[in-house]
């Protein structure tokens, strides 16, 4: 289509572009469906000069999301690190492919060393997921290795892999990354982009975003407007309609030229543009068009008039729309030809393949890419959704889409390529209603997946299916709901958790006392507290008790009742009857709630021995890290560094809470008698990525802070210190105890920044937003300037220029909790 009445536009995204600053463009061009943002970035990738940056523009091809759909975390990463993988060879080699890129590190890998080894190498541990990037790197890259093999599987290393590349080639290589349908963008990937575009050298970064109220996703609002606090901003170009005479000129070039506007056509139109090309396409070929009130129709609805369309089209082509768009991600021939042929064995490769040469080019709708096929935009598969002749191929499609996936996931039996085949098998098996298909999935998820990079997409797929059809999965596929439930809350997903439990028709003590746990890290005290007042009522087992009297310690000691936590502990630790309970390890946890270091030290190494005794490798991992922290704050660096590396090694399939094992690694490295700073601000970075809530990211940045400091880069440590600042101030966590080792490490910052006002008002705020620590009080008044020496126990600690900070779990783990089915 050309390109009209978007000059103004387009010199504000060059200005954007062109603007002399220390960070990198960050533009946002946001719009309803249809209004020209793709062709708008089009215009300007042709319209800059030769000798200027290399652009990359990204499609993730991800059409009509709905439902059962949902993108693992890090598949934006997967999808830029094609497209740079891809355009490398178009740049004269300004940055290599994936394959030049893991072979180029080949070099660097160690052929004879053992992973453990590599895993608890000093001076400090590795973050997971370079391990496995390691050791792939100097494979022969085939096999789950082979890049384009990277490139689609969701299992943690592969995306760690493909994460790694893109930020190699955006970090250290200039040029305009466009990325297109970012409505859709998981976490990790948005959070991953904002980060490398804070300061330069970095890519500059124009985002599409499609958003029929003019407004942001909430989760995509608050990270996007976060970083525009911490950046000089974000420009935001919110694209209105074409105007009437444009609109006009359009339909005259592109379908009737002596057509004229009338103000009642114009005002019906929402803007899709997507309606000029329905008005060239959908006349076919070679006719003309001579029925003007067909103009009109069309702009006044035109969902209606693509479904007009598609109904008019040969049966060949509705059913593979319908296959293609039963599928959401860009599908591949030989899968959309198996597909087509199981409902349709008559269907020839041949008559496909012209079938898709005219949905391509005499109906506009459908893109070719590489290989792989999509629907061409949003527009058109809402349309399809609301056909109604092809409702009954939709169904279909979603059914041979499945059973050829089942024949695939048999033969790949036992091999690394299972993953990316069971994303989709599961959610076709949850949109298909097959319930022997999930149980089967989810057994194989259990068992040969556990490194799945976001185990939320499973979740949310059995919950739509749920959310669609509550009956169908009552009664004798309670088992289902309760593995879904017991997904989401080993990923942490506490209010899906208990959604998903509250839906139980059979309840158990054991599903109960996980929707508790649930509710009490989502804030739902008093619900939890009365679950557990009646299970208390209405059982006499030892096991149930004991795991109602621990989550009512984490509910008090949430509300701040220490005193009352300390009651309940010391009365499970004294109790006779729960002497033989696995579970005591937890409450041995839990006091780090209400003790002081030396205390909580003590406790810990008791619930680490308790949990290494019962068995349970996970929830003993748990207890050693902070564990570890407490040891290192004691002057106990060695002890503490070989604790953390067996916890490491426990929880290295445990893909979502790798950012607690990276920070607390790197707490006790910067405690360490001579700290790899340079260490730990790279992994402090990496894990800031994998933070998902407010208490983590911001215990990351206090430690990334005085790491910066330490290795001489102010600049840097005044900027994180300024993001700790802007969390404190607008949170959604409860703990307060937590202002005063950030606060303490904030005012380091700013005293060697010179900066006397923010190093005062940072050594003020505990005192005036929460009240004074209860336990190491005495250390507290001496890092605060109350006292002139550290207490006996903190003489280690005190003499430190900082307080690094941990991670823990005060939470009973899934692996606890079904000790009580």
């Amino acid at each position: 289509m050309e390109f009209v009445n978007r000059d103004g536009e387009l010199d504000f995204l060059q200005r954007c572009l062109e603007k002399v600053k220390e960070r990198p463009a960050l533009v946002v061009v946001r719009s309803p469906a249809g209004f020209g943002k793709s062709t708008l970035t089009d215009r300007l990738i042709n319209s800059m000069p030769l000798n200027s940056k290399a652009s990359c523009v990204v499609d993730p091809s991800v059409r009509g999301r709905v439902g059962a759909i949902s993108l693992h975390e890090g598949f934006f990463l997967q999808r830029i690190a094609e497209s740079l993988d891809r355009t490398a060879d178009l740049t004269g080699g300004a940055w290599p492919t994936l394959a030049g890129f893991l072979k180029a590190r080949r070099k660097d890998a160690v052929l004879t060393k053992n992973p453990l080894d590599v895993v608890s190498e000093m001076p400090s541990l590795k973050h997971a997921y370079k391990v496995v990037f390691d050791y792939a790197a100097r494979a022969l890259l085939f096999g789950r290795y082979a890049s384009e093999k990277l490139l689609i599987s969701d299992q943690a290393d592969a995306v760690a892999i493909c994460a790694a590349y893109t930020e190699y080639v955006l970090r250290d290589h200039a040029l305009i990354l466009i990325v297109r349908e970012v409505q859709h963008i998981d976490l990790q990937s948005l959070r991953t982009l904002l980060l490398l575009v804070e300061r330069g050298p970095g890519p500059d970064l124009v985002f599409e975003y499609t958003a029929e109220t003019g407004r942001f996703e909430p989760e995509h609002h608050k990270l996007l407007f976060r970083a525009a606090e911490r950046r000089p901003g974000i420009d935001i170009l919110d694209l209105v309609r074409l105007s009437a005479d444009h609109l006009e000129y359009l339909i005259r070039t592109s379908v009737l030229s002596d057509f004229d506007l009338t103000s009642d056509y114009y005002l019906s139109w929402d803007g899709n543009l997507r309606s000029i090309v329905e008005l060239k396409f959908g006349v076919g070929v070679g006719q003309s068009l001579t029925d003007v009130s067909r103009i009109g129709r069309t702009l006044a609805n035109l969902s209606d008039t693509i479904s007009e369309h598609i109904a008019q089209l040969p049966s060949l082509q509705r059913l593979l729309l319908s296959i293609i768009q039963a599928h959401v991600e860009a599908i591949d021939l030989p899968t959309l030809s198996s597909a087509a042929m199981r409902i349709d064995p008559r269907a020839l490769h041949s008559e496909i393949g012209k079938a898709l040469d005219q949905l391509e080019d005499q109906d506009a709708f459908l893109v070719r890419t590489h290989g792989l096929i999509a629907l061409r935009n949003d527009t058109i598969a809402k349309s399809l959704q609301q056909t109604p002749a092809v409702q009954g191929l939709l169904a279909l499609s979603e059914k041979a889409l499945r059973d050829n996936y089942a024949g695939i996931m048999e033969g790949e039996l036992g091999t690394q390529g299972l993953s990316n085949l069971l994303r989709q098998y599961f959610r076709l098996c949850a949109r298909t209603k097959d319930m022997q298909g999930l149980k089967r999935a989810a057994d194989r998820l259990t068992g040969e997946v556990r490194a799945t990079q976001d185990h939320t997409i499973y979740v949310d797929a059995v919950a739509s299916a749920i959310e669609a059809n509550p009956e169908l999965f009552r009664g004798e596929h309670d088992d289902l709901v309760e593995w879904a439930a017991e997904l989401a809350y080993s990923a942490s997903d506490w209010r899906r958790a208990t959604t998903l439990l509250s839906l139980l028709k059979k309840r158990t003590s054991y599903s109960e006392l996980m929707r508790a746990c649930a509710l009490q890290e989502s804030g739902g005290h008093v619900e939890a507290l009365q679950i557990i007042a009646t299970l208390r009522c209405e059982t006499a087992d030892i096991q149930t008790l004991l795991a109602a009297d621990l989550v009512e310690a984490l509910v008090v000691g949430c509300r701040g009742e220490h005193g009352k936590t300390r009651e309940i502990l010391e009365a499970i630790t004294a109790n006779e009857a729960y002497r033989t309970s696995p579970l005591v390890g937890y409450a041995y946890r839990f006091f780090e709630i209400v003790d002081g270091l030396e205390g909580s030290l003590k406790s810990l190494k008791a619930s680490v021995a308790w949990f290494h005794r019962h068995n349970l490798p996970e929830s003993m991992a748990y207890s050693q890290l902070p564990a570890a922290l407490l040891m290192a704050r004691s002057g106990d660096i060695d002890g503490a560094r070989t604790t953390l590396g067996q916890a490491t090694i426990a929880l290295s399939q445990v893909v979502r809470d790798q950012h607690i094992v990276v920070n607390n690694a790197c707490a006790v490295e910067l405690l360490s008698e001579q700290p790899d700073f340079r260490y730990c601000s790279d992994e402090l970075s990496g894990a800031l990525r994998f933070a998902r809530d407010d208490f983590s990211e911001l215990t990351i940045l206090s430690n990334l802070s005085i790491a910066l400091l330490s290795q001489g880069n102010l600049e840097s440590a005044v900027d994180s210190a300024e993001k700790c600042h802007l969390l404190l101030a607008n949170h959604d966590f409860a703990d307060t105890d937590i202002y005063w080792p950030v606060c303490f490490n904030m005012a380091v910052v700013y005293a060697a920044n010179g900066d006397t006002e923010k190093y005062e008002a940072a050594r003020r705020f505990p005192f005036d937003n929460g009240p004074s620590r209860e336990d190491d009080l005495e250390y507290w008044q001496y890092r605060y300037g109350l006292a002139d020496l550290p207490p006996d126990t903190h003489q280690f600690l005190g003499g430190k220029p900082w307080h690094p900070v941990y991670l823990s779990h005060w939470l009973i783990d899934l692996e606890g909790l079904s000790l009580l089915k």
